[in-house]
């Protein structure tokens, strides 16, 4: 049985930002880089475990292709995965790390 994702109010907040800014730079690219997290996220809930630890319960799964600068940070529940972030890496380190406390 697959758990229930679960976004943190400011990962579905980047998450979005991300799939407008792409579909600004060209039609449809907004399209492929949500189906790129997507495809992630379902990596996740087939094998959590294999993505290393960032934080004492937060671990991170990288974007492949052109979207490569994004991960997702995210932790396992029994019941769900909480996604903290779908993080660019031109953003701010420093927030992030304050999330991943």
């Amino acid at each position: 049985m697959k758990r229930e994702i679960v976004f943190a109010s400011v990962a579905r907040l980047e998450f979005d930002k991300a799939i407008s800014w792409y579909h600004d730079q060209k039609p449809g690219l907004g399209d492929a880089f949500e189906a790129e997290v997507n495809r992630v996220i379902e990596e996740i809930q087939k094998d959590s475990e294999r993505f290393r630890f960032v934080g004492p319960t937060t671990r991170k799964a990288r974007l492949l292709g052109r979207f490569r600068r994004y991960s997702i940070y995210f932790y396992v529940q029994p019941d769900h995965i909480g996604i903290v972030s779908v993080f660019d890496a031109a953003g701010n380190p420093k927030e992030l790390r304050q999330r991943l406390k």
